[in-house]
């Protein structure tokens, strides 16, 4: 990827010693973006595979991992609208059981509010 990207702006050949042949001074061409690795397209590809549905261990399969907690750590990156759905997800799943108030807990049509989080 380097050499093709770190090209001079007056001959577009990269600065090896071909270049250096060159009657002219070696200047990278400032229209060329700037490498900054394999990480973000990997990202991209694993958060992508991840949202249509893919298992964990085909996508670790596809990026090449040796195990799959990098993978999930590292190359899936959780969207908003991820988080947004499994919390409604979540709420409509405690919602649907009507727990008893076993531990002391608020009646939830109390309007009262806890005393601590913990």
């Amino acid at each position: 990827m380097l050499p093709a990207l770190n090209r001079c702006q007056h001959c577009c050949l990269n600065n090896d010693k071909k270049h250096l042949k060159q009657k002219h001074k070696y200047e990278r061409d400032q229209q060329m973006p700037i490498w900054h690795g394999w990480h973000a397209p990997c990202r991209g590809l694993g958060t992508n595979l991840y949202r249509l549905g893919v298992p964990d261990k085909v996508i670790q399969a596809i990026l090449r991992h040796s195990n799959v907690n990098v993978t999930l750590g590292y190359y899936i990156k959780p969207q908003n609208q991820d988080v947004v759905a499994a919390m409604s997800k979540f709420e409509a799943e405690i919602a649907a059981h009507d727990l008893g108030d076993t531990n002391r807990t608020l009646n939830r049509t109390s309007g009262a509010t806890p005393e601590s989080v913990n």
